[in-house]
């Protein structure tokens, strides 16, 4: 009776261990349950030596969202070639106002002025955009455009970076920033703020990226900073009407390193806390509203 008595009492302490741990894992597994989370994939993410999709170098943290319970899906589709042409239906608000997050991996094709004002009259509405760029001069398919240029909606040169004036042409501008006409690179970068994106967070880096400037400083804050001061924030979050933003400097602490074969890409997703700086962004744009 005794030894019936232990065993009885071994295995419901094993039970009680196993609960636990289904709880713990379904916890983390749904974390971001019910959110959807859209990337683009309309504005040549797969140019050159490019492969910004979720089955290509960003495909790590798409599983990693999928992981957490959210519904991952794509506008757009691949398309091949240096000089490629994109022939994507453009993004729109409609679209958009299904989703809790939008992600942009470095665009190499310019927005038009409809989707432009679709993306913005997202994020006043309540909608969350991740804007990832990364250094000028980056055009990846020739057109004359790199992702600074596509995202502040002018050319290099075109109008002042580091000014609180908002011109006719801008894009993110209109939301309190722009992208410098800059390249930087550092690793890691160590300066963080204390905010939910940089909880448990250390170190990143910046392989050929570049920085913002806030216009909207009552809005917008820098969450990472590069270690050279001078340069300036490296990633900020900021909000506009319902909604919010976080803007990146670089897409290689995203890139995981898959991709079409032939292309230059980096891991830079498993360098440092890389990958829990990409899910911090993601979880503070789709929960904290």
């Amino acid at each position: 009776m005794k030894f019936k008595y232990i065993i009885v009492i071994i295995m419901s302490i094993m039970i009680l261990i196993l609960s636990s741990c289904i709880i713990q894992n379904k916890n983390i597994a749904f974390d971001l349950s019910n959110k959807k989370v859209l990337f683009d994939n309309a504005h040549s993410q797969t140019a050159g030596n490019a492969d910004w999709t979720i089955h290509g170098g960003f495909s790590d943290l798409a599983d990693d969202l999928k992981n957490l319970g959210a519904l991952v899906e794509e506008w757009g589709n691949d398309e091949t070639g240096r000089n490629q042409k994109d022939d994507d239906k453009p993004i729109t608000y409609d679209v958009l106002k299904n989703y809790d997050v939008y992600i942009i991996p470095e665009p190499n094709v310019v927005f038009t002025k409809d989707e432009q004002n679709a993306i913005i009259k997202y994020i006043l509405d309540g909608g969350n955009v991740f804007f990832i760029a990364d250094h000028i001069g980056a055009d990846r398919n020739n057109d004359g455009w790199d992702a600074v240029e596509i995202f502040n909606g002018f050319l290099k040169g075109t109008h002042q970076i580091e000014s609180k004036n908002i011109y006719e042409d801008d894009f993110v501008g209109k939301l309190g920033f722009r992208f410098k006409e800059k390249q930087y690179s550092e690793h890691p970068i160590t300066k963080m703020e204390k905010h939910p994106i940089t909880e448990g967070v250390k170190e990143t880096g910046a392989w050929a990226g570049t920085a913002e400037y806030i216009i909207n400083t009552d809005k917008i804050i820098g969450v990472v900073y590069y270690n050279k001061e001078s340069w300036g924030p490296y990633v900020i979050a900021g909000k506009y009407g319902k909604g919010k933003f976080v803007a990146i400097g670089d897409s290689s602490p995203i890139d995981d390193g898959t991709g079409t074969a032939g292309d230059k890409l980096y891991n830079g997703y498993s360098y440092g806390d890389d990958r829990k700086l990409m899910i911090n962004i993601v979880k503070w744009l789709a929960l904290n509203n």
